[in-house]
């Protein structure tokens, strides 16, 4: 079974990544360069499958996929679950094992995440879900993560530790970008997460905005190199970033400057 190791990087709409790097095989090239060891492709929402597979898209995401995979990089997909009952949590997981299975995925990301207009639904919903996905997907030799909120005590009815429980990589979103400090927000996750068993794998921030996005590209160049170093002397598997389209020229370049 696939875990996460390396670097990573979040897709959200593959289609305007693909027009901007010029292709499937230019993607996969820039991919390498930056020393991507796994590519995170949102595959579904909710009950539906994205935009990046449905239709016509489809080929181009088996374009890519492929194009990634001869340069030695894993492609995972990613699923934002919302639960509100055990039934509709239990179809969900089993469109994922479906996607997983038709797209001949790495792995899957929960992308689980509490707070207004993500999951709702208690422990039952969530164990439901989480669970039915594990099961199916490790018998299929495909990769689970957790992709949720790095401090999940934020959250007070988040059922953080019953999506957890059930994957074998805990990839906390770590957007350190209104942080004082790279390493203040990262240690602050470090610690919420410490009762979690599955490696720890954080997720920084590749985006110039609000919600943990950086403030300038340089500030987002100077923080993806901190993160990078900070991963390395934590003796973490790895680490992700969110997200490419809106990755600046300057964070590629620390990539590239960091490979290695």
């Amino acid at each position: 079974m696939k875990t996460l190791t390396g670097r990573s990087m979040f897709v959200w709409r593959l289609s305007p990544v693909v027009k901007a790097e010029l292709g499937a095989a230019a993607m996969a090239n820039k991919a390498k360069a930056a020393g991507l060891t796994s590519v995170w492709i949102k595959v579904a929402d909710g009950k539906s499958e994205f935009e990046n597979v449905r239709g016509a898209k489809r080929a181009e995401f088996l374009s890519v996929r492929d194009a990634l995979r001869e340069q030695g990089i894993d492609v995972w997909g990613w699923h934002v679950p919302y639960g509100a009952s055990v039934a509709n949590a239990r179809a969900e997981a089993d469109l994922c094992v479906r996607l997983a299975s038709d797209l001949k995925l790495d792995g899957l990301l929960m992308d689980a995440e509490g707070g207004d207009g993500f999951f709702s639904g208690g422990v039952d919903v969530a164990v439901a879900y989480a669970e039915q996905l594990s099961k199916m997907l490790r018998d299929m030799g495909v990769g689970l993560a957790m992709c949720g909120n790095d401090i999940p005590t934020n959250f007070p009815n988040y059922p953080f530790d019953s999506f957890v429980a059930s994957a074998n990589t805990n990839a906390p979103q770590v957007y350190y970008g209104s942080s004082p400090s790279v390493q203040h927000r990262l240690g602050r996750a470090i610690t919420a997460n410490r009762h979690v068993k599955a490696p720890f794998y954080p997720v920084g921030a590749a985006w110039i905005g609000e919600g943990g996005g950086c403030q300038s590209a340089s500030a987002c160049a100077e923080r993806a190199r901190e993160f990078l170093r900070l991963v390395k002397e934590g003796s973490f598997p790895g680490c992700g970033f969110w997200h490419w389209m809106g990755a600046p020229a300057a964070f590629w370049e620390v990539l590239i400057d960091e490979r290695g």
